[in-house]
C-alpha cells in the first residue's frame, strides 16, 4: 500500500505518462480530460500537480532536458561521446516527438524555454567540443545544431509503426553521420 505522498507520486506519474501517450496520438491540443481519463485520475488530482497545459508540458520538458543532462554525463569520458548521444537519441524520440507541436508556436524568449536551452547547451558543449577536438565532427557545430538535428529524426514518426519509427531514424542517424555523398 503506497502512503499519501507516494501515491502523489504515483498519480504526478501517471499523468505526465498518460499526457505523453495522449499528445504523441492526438497533439498537444487535446483536451486535457482525455489525459485525466487515460491517467485514470480525477481532475483534481491533475490540477493539484499542473496549473493547465503550460505546466503539464513544462513538467514534460523537464523530464526531457534530465534524460538529455543524463546521458550527456554518462557520455562525456568518449571522444566520440555526441556521435554517441545521436546514435542513442532514437530511444529518446517517443519521448520528445510529443514536444514538436509545443516547441513550434511557443515563443523562444519563454523563461521555461530560455531554461531549457541554457541547460541543453551546457550539457551538449563539452561533447561537441571534445568532437571536434578528436576532429571527429566539423568545427562549426553548435548546440544549436543539435536541435535540427533533433528534428530530423523526428521526421522519422512518418512511419506507420514503431519498427518503422525506428529502421527510419537510424537511418536518418547514418545519413546525417556519413552524408549522401558516394
Amino acid at each position: 500500500m503506497l502512503n499519501r505522498q507516494q501515491q502523489a507520486a504515483h498519480n504526478r506519474d501517471e499523468l505526465l505518462n498518460a499526457a505523453e501517450e495522449i499528445f504523441r496520438t492526438q497533439g498537444v491540443h487535446v483536451p486535457l480530460q482525455a489525459i485525466i481519463d487515460h491517467a485514470g485520475v480525477g481532475r483534481a488530482t491533475f490540477y493539484r500537480n499542473f496549473s493547465d497545459r503550460k505546466a503539464l508540458i513544462a513538467a514534460l520538458l523537464e523530464q526531457a532536458i534530465i534524460r538529455l543532462e543524463q546521458r550527456a554525463q554518462a557520455l562525456l569520458e568518449f571522444d566520440d561521446g555526441f556521435i554517441r548521444l545521436i546514435e542513442g537519441h532514437v530511444e529518446q524520440l517517443p519521448h520528445l516527438i510529443v514536444l514538436i507541436d509545443y516547441w513550434r508556436i511557443i515563443d523562444r524568449q519563454d523563461p521555461i524555454m530560455l531554461n531549457i536551452y541554457a541547460r541543453r547547451d551546457k550539457a551538449l558543449q563539452p561533447l561537441i567540443d571534445r568532437a571536434i577536438q578528436h576532429h571527429l565532427c566539423r568545427p562549426d557545430l553548435t548546440t544549436q545544431d543539435f536541435a535540427m538535428i533533433a528534428a530530423i529524426l523526428g521526421s522519422s514518426f512518418q512511419g506507420h509503426n514503431v519498427s518503422d519509427q525506428v529502421r527510419l531514424a537510424k537511418r536518418a542517424i547514418e545519413l546525417l553521420l556519413n552524408g549522401i555523398k558516394v
